[in-house]
């Protein structure tokens, strides 16, 4: 299992698969409607390019309210790859990821979200450079997005504001699926247990002087659900910035 610092986990259910080439690690919170085509896609894709059993798919329910957690047993049920991680509360979104990351049990371990924004056939070909091609962290960037102009207006500003000041880090800060060894997960040891941990990722990666190969993707609007990002989010990002640009480690 990957040594990171996590929120308390209420219940872990292992897969069958043991043996693996990599995790990839989900959160969910309140993605009924997503949950099972994200799952059948991700797992068709790797079994495409890995083999059944060759992968660990850790699904963590971040205390949703609705029928995620339901439909999520049933695919474990389903599916031996897929590991269980319950919260008996949301935890934020960085809790979910440090939740996740802390059972992941392959040598290579990468994050994405629930909503299926990106295609499946991309998140397997950012996990296949990972595992093909020596690199300290293997990144989607978002270079064709359908999420409405409000979304990229913000995502664009925010890019260009954290460019001026934490330097040319990544020109799409926040894109997913990242993949990372587990060595260098390790040594980036993440602690943000809200949205910033996508950030947090990029900065320690860039001290750290790690290679960093971003891999371009389409950025679908969402099929169902709502995103959880809201005013607040932006100003809670806006404040973690000015953190770690004057001293937060």
């Amino acid at each position: 299992m990957m040594t990171v610092s996590s929120p308390p986990i209420e219940n872990v259910s292992f897969g069958q698969a043991v043996a693996v080439a990599f995790s990839a690690v989900v959160t969910l919170y309140n993605e009924e409607k997503n949950v099972e085509p994200l799952t059948r896609n991700l797992v068709a894709e790797f079994r495409r390019d890995f083999g059944e059993g060759g992968f660990e798919l850790v699904l963590v329910l971040n205390g949703p309210l609705d029928r995620t957690p339901q439909l999520a047993r049933q695919l474990a049920l389903e599916f031996p790859e897929i590991t269980l991680v319950s919260m008996a509360a949301n935890q934020g979104y960085g809790g979910g990821l440090l939740a996740g990351l802390s059972v992941a049990r392959g040598p290579v371990v990468g994050v994405l979200d629930g909503d299926e924004q990106v295609d499946s056939r991309d998140v397997a070909r950012v996990f296949q450079s990972a595992l093909s091609e020596p690199c300290d962290l293997v990144k989607a960037c978002r270079t064709v997005r359908q999420d409405g102009w409000r979304r990229i207006v913000v995502t664009t500003v925010y890019n260009a504001l954290f460019r001026l000041l934490f330097g040319a880090v990544s020109t799409d800060v926040n894109g997913k699926p990242k993949v990372l060894r587990r060595e260098a997960l390790q040594r980036l040891d993440p602690t943000a247990r809200d949205w910033f941990i996508d950030a947090e990722i990029m900065i320690r990666a860039s001290r750290l002087g790690f290679s960093v190969r971003e891999i371009p993707v389409a950025f679908r609007a969402r099929r169902a659900g709502a995103s959880n990002v809201r005013v607040s989010t932006i100003l809670e990002f806006l404040g973690n910035m000015w953190k770690f640009r004057h001293g937060r480690s």
